[in-house]
């Protein structure tokens, strides 16, 4: 039977640099070994909501007539399933003060970052007959470091297509990862917009529950 690796990649904020744009520039993975089941796993949320914690957090549809207490609720329970999967998470994280606002010197750093992540790797990655890369094509910088990170180094590599959130509850986790780095790096600088100092009032209690249990899945 072939040993394929699923590999989930979302993004979180643009490669803009003037007016409303994120300060911020964060790509998440998930890994799956497709020979670890995970059918039963599903069952427990599939008749959930598709997971987008940016409208969890601002009370968006089409959480937007969930009070904040159920919508922290629902946060808590996407963190339990997200613990007992078996799956391992990797993210990336600039600013683009560091990249001199340039979206060309992103695409390099984050092609150079994500080939010497793979490379360190190699052996576990290369212990797959196939490796398949599920990314929507959101973003150019995020998918022409994919192809030149993973093309360059030489694994067998399929890359997915048409590939929707509403689709893959993992690529909805890689969602909620991004976000959690995302917030743990603003509330690090004192950054928290309005509705995320709210939804996450207690700092302790996001770092001890939360940042714990994303520590435990990341591959360093």
């Amino acid at each position: 039977m072939e040993k394929a690796l699923s590999v989930f990649v979302d993004e979180s904020g643009d490669t803009g640099y003037s007016g409303d744009t994120s300060k911020y520039y964060i790509v998440s993975f998930i890994f799956h070994n497709q020979q670890d089941d995970i059918s039963s796993q599903l069952d427990k949320v599939k008749n959930e909501l598709p997971f987008h914690v940016g409208p969890i957090i601002r009370k968006e549809e089409p959480y937007y007539d969930m009070d904040i207490k159920d919508r922290a609720k629902l946060l808590r329970k996407i963190l339990v399933w997200f613990t007992i999967l078996p799956t391992k998470t990797k993210s990336f994280i600039y600013t683009k003060r560091e990249v001199d606002f340039d979206h060309r010197k992103l695409l390099m750093r984050l092609a150079r970052d994500i080939f010497n992540f793979l490379d360190k790797y190699k052996d576990y990655f290369m212990s797959f007959d196939k490796i398949i890369v599920y990314y929507d094509r959101g973003q150019q910088v995020v998918e022409k470091a994919l192809l030149q990170s993973f093309g360059i180094i030489g694994f067998n590599v399929e890359f997915k297509d048409d590939v929707k959130a509403e689709k893959y509850r993992l690529f909805q986790l890689t969602d909620f990862v991004c976000t959690l780095k995302l917030i743990e790096t603003k509330m690090n600088n004192h950054e928290l917009s309005n509705s995320e100092a709210i939804f996450f009032n207690d700092p302790i209690s996001f770092k001890n529950y939360f940042l714990k249990a994303l520590k435990k899945k990341e591959l360093k």
